[in-house]
């Protein structure tokens, strides 16, 4: 479906940025709801019961997932775009969500967790870039900052629909957000960036001027973009020589080293089972 910008006023170009961010936002949201999953499922699986290696496995498993789609996604948001590279997260949410929802054994599971953790990692890179790049300055901070409260958003739906529905009426629900997200996405234009990376100028102009209202202002910052493009690319050399540039890459890289060594993966994971135990 080729996307056909229309003139706006300003002011519709804010509404249509908040559109374009709300397809992303329910990528965030799949992604928060995977791996808030296994917290309410978990103890209602009668396979897993007295089987606590296999429930690690599920529980975990979604993380192996996604390092391998990561790998791909970096891949498709250079050469396929940001869009392309959120529907075809897609195709492995569903699929991981469909064989959860149909499967019997530990190994089908698995699989199914599997391939949710593929279409998470695919799906939060391309939507992080998709939102940066499609938001103008002064919304960028507040859209991009927005992702992340969408994933907690998922996390904590799927806790509270696992007060009122099973296992599999949860991997079932599970499959809605990627599809809303792919039908309100039908609409939304590809990164202006992209396009232009791409050698698309005109369609890239016509895209900022649908995002921003105004053909003038789309204009100028399709120019910036030329602009910070047409720059000589300095050698990775020159990242640790420049603490304004190394220094706020070790803060973030740090952050999330440290995130990760709070264990916070395995609370969300396992959530009701710790409360379970150490309540009851």
């Amino acid at each position: 479906m080729k996307f056909r910008p229309v003139a706006v006023f300003a002011m519709g170009g804010v509404r249509n940025q908040l559109y374009s961010a709300t397809c992303g936002f329910l990528g965030a949201v799949s992604f928060g709801y995977v791996i808030g999953y296994s917290s309410p499922a978990l103890p209602q699986m009668s396979m897993f019961q007295h089987n606590d290696a296999a429930a690690s496995w599920f529980g975990s498993i979604v993380t192996l997932g996604g390092i391998i789609g990561s790998v791909f996604a970096g891949w498709f948001v250079q050469h396929r775009g940001r869009k392309t590279t959120m529907f075809t997260s897609a195709i492995p949410f569903l699929s991981g969500w469909v064989l959860i929802y149909m499967g019997t054994t530990v190994e089908v599971l698995c699989i199914g967790r599997f391939l949710t953790g593929v279409g998470c990692s695919v799906s939060i890179v391309s939507v992080i870039m998709y939102i940066a790049e499609t938001a103008s300055k002064d919304l960028r901070g507040a859209l991009g900052s927005g992702v992340q409260l969408a994933i907690a958003f998922g996390i904590l739906l799927v806790y509270v629909l696992g007060l009122s529905f099973n296992w599999r009426e949860l991997a079932l629900i599970g499959t809605t957000i990627p599809v809303l997200a792919f039908v309100l996405g039908l609409r939304s234009p590809e990164s202006p960036r992209f396009l232009l990376d791409t050698g698309r100028k005109g369609e890239a102009i016509a895209t900022l001027t649908w995002l921003r209202g105004s053909a003038v202002i789309a204009e100028e910052e399709c120019r910036d973009m030329e602009e910070a493009s047409s720059g000589t690319r300095a050698p990775l050399v020159d990242l640790i020589r420049r603490p304004e540039l190394f220094n706020p890459l070790m803060i973030g890289v740090m952050v999330m080293v440290f995130q990760q060594f709070t264990g916070i993966n395995a609370v969300i994971f396992y959530t009701v089972t710790i409360f379970e135990v150490c309540l009851f």
